[in-house]
Parts: C-alpha cells; structure tokens; sequence
C-alpha cells in the first residue's frame, strides 16, 4: 500500500506493519550494503534484479524509516529475505513505484527505470 507521502511505502511485514522510507539515508543503506558507488546503480537497475538486490533494497527502506524515526531494529537482512518469500510480484512492483518516486540531493532519480510503469495484465 502506497502512502500518500512521496518515496514511502508501507507494507505488513514480520507480523506488524512496516513503512520502508526511499530517501537520502536509503540509498546510503543500499549501496553500502551492495558495496557499490552510486554511479553504479544504473547497471543494477537496467540489469535487471537478482534476489539479493532486492532484499538489500526493501531491507535498506525499511532501516532507513526506523532510523530516521527512531524505532527499534527487530530484524536483520536475513530476516527480511525470510519476510520476502510471501511477497507478490505485484507487491514488488508497488514497492519499486514507490522507490522511482524517490529524490536525492533534490533531484528525481529513476536509475533508468521508467516513471510510467504500466502492470500487466498477464494471468487477469
């Protein structure tokens, strides 16, 4: 479920509901994670995921949100690939719209994803 607010997403993750925050101290958390440079995000994004990059991306917006807030850290990454075996692609895609709504250093940055994702309509 998107929230109204751009760059955040909440989702019931662990048994709770959880807001992961894609902002500054995100992509501070993803690439110190990835141990890659910013300008090395672009390849990741138009490369295509594999399933650590996306466990370090939705583990990294939800530390960013309960750092920035002050909430204590009841998981770790290991947890959150746990969390991420019942997600959806659907869920996925929600959460990466929510990412490409993102700003750092007061621009937008897509990371060469496209801003206009359209769903599919496969298996409807």
């Amino acid at each position: 479920m998107a929230n109204k607010k751009r760059g955040y997403y909440t989702i019931k993750l662990g048994g709770k509901k959880r807001t992961m925050h894609f902002s500054m101290n995100f992509w501070c958390n993803f690439t110190d994670l990835l141990n890659i440079e910013l300008n090395d995000l672009a390849d990741i994004f138009t490369n295509g995921f594999n399933m650590s990059t996306i466990r370090a991306l939705v583990y990294s917006a939800l530390l960013a949100n309960d750092q920035e807030q002050s909430n204590e850290i009841d998981y770790n990454e290991f947890t959150v690939g746990l969390w991420l075996e019942d997600f959806t692609a659907e869920q996925l895609q929600d959460i990466i719209e929510s990412m490409t709504q993102s700003r750092i250093l007061g621009n937008d940055l897509n990371m060469g994803i496209d801003r206009n994702i359209k769903r599919s309509t496969k298996g409807k």
